[in-house]
């Protein structure tokens, strides 16, 4: 009972269809007088020799050999299997089919000669081969191309998931670093603090709701990107803080969403925060049909507090990985440093 209930009995009757069509397809080409019961009794063993070798391959000698990289093996175990099956059906025909059926096996190849001599003869055997492995080939390629669907999905779902973990170790680092902004505000009591809340509130909106997708128009990005840089302004007078974003949207494309977003918050966090005199931001974002081009430069502070730590590079990493997995061999990340700026350029191609 437990084995009837581990059968997959969709997947049996797709297989019993598949033979049965060629079973079908054999038995439309009857031209002779063979009545149809006798010529699909005959092709029915032939249907069962196809059958047996294919199964054989695809379950057992490809797993065991071919899987492992034991080529010659896969070759000598394949090449035996198929005569030893050959060798079977030619004794089958000598013994039983031909008896019972003269007529039918009159212009038949092989029917003149012993079973030594069909076992040995080259003309014979290139012809049963290729009459029993023909549909083996095709139901090879279909069960190839099934695993290969079961594979990618299975990397969609690895993809996807280390994606989710990659967005749930960010967007509390984004988080945290925005909450810290305006907890500075409140001290202060600062005027400000009100304003703050509400540009917070579209970012927690946009990076608990929105950000669950793999991609959102640029738009959106950019929208979240404005808000960001004015929630910063808040924080610094003119004369700390000299910022320009520059856009050149020729196109509504997608983009993963926090991807730009990280390096403005690096920018920010070391290129501002400890900067003692003046600081200097420069971004810029073009889309056209072919590309996103994203690049932005800040001044670096001559502070020694500068320097950028471990954990810091949390979110820059979790950028390359995503980087990674959602744009793979189509992107570019460009990151140079002098001794007084830091210039970050990613090129995404659509």
């Amino acid at each position: 009972m437990n084995l009837l209930k581990n059968i997959d009995l969709k997947r049996v009757l797709l297989h019993f269809t598949y033979w049965l069509s060629f079973l079908l397809l054999y038995v439309s080409e009857k031209s002779d007088d063979t009545p149809y019961y006798d010529y699909t009794f005959i092709y029915t063993f032939k249907i069962l020799a196809e059958a047996t070798v294919g199964y054989a391959l695809i379950y057992w000698i490809i797993p065991q050999t071919l899987n492992k990289k034991r080529y010659l093996l896969f070759i000598i175990s394949s090449v035996g299997w198929l005569y030893f099956v050959f060798a079977l059906l030619m004794t089958l025909k000598y013994y039983y089919l031909e008896p019972k059926f003269p007529g039918f096996f009159d212009d038949w190849l092989g029917h003149k000669m012993t079973v030594p001599e069909r076992l040995t003869s080259g003309k014979l055997i290139l012809r049963e081969f290729s009459f029993i492995t023909y549909p083996i080939i095709i139901l090879g390629f279909i069960s190839f191309n099934r695993k290969q669907q079961r594979l990618l999905k299975l990397e969609e779902e690895k993809k996807s998931m280390e994606l989710k973990v990659l967005k749930n170790q960010l967007n509390p680092h984004f988080l945290f670093n925005t909450l810290n902004n305006l907890y500075t505000l409140t001290l202060k009591k600062d005027d400000k603090a009100p304003e703050v809340i509400a540009k917070l509130s579209e970012i927690l909106d946009f990076v608990l709701y929105r950000c669950n997708e793999d991609y959102v128009s640029i738009e959106k990005e950019i929208a979240l990107i404005e808000n960001y840089i004015t929630l910063e302004k808040l924080r610094y007078s003119e004369n700390r803080l000299d910022i320009l974003f520059t856009k050149n949207i020729q196109e509504n494309a997608k983009i993963s969403p926090l991807i730009i977003l990280t390096f403005i918050e690096n920018a920010f966090k070391h290129g501002v925060i400890n900067e003692t005199e003046k600081a200097i931001i420069r971004l810029n974002l073009e889309s056209n049909k072919q590309q996103i081009i994203f690049s932005i430069e800040n001044t670096k502070p001559k502070n020694e507090l500068s320097r950028i730590s471990d954990k810091s590079k949390i979110g820059l990493i979790n950028v390359q990985k995503q980087l990674d997995l959602l744009y793979p061999k189509k992107h570019q990340l460009e990151i140079e440093e002098t001794q007084t700026n830091y210039t970050v350029k990613l090129y995404l191609t659509l």
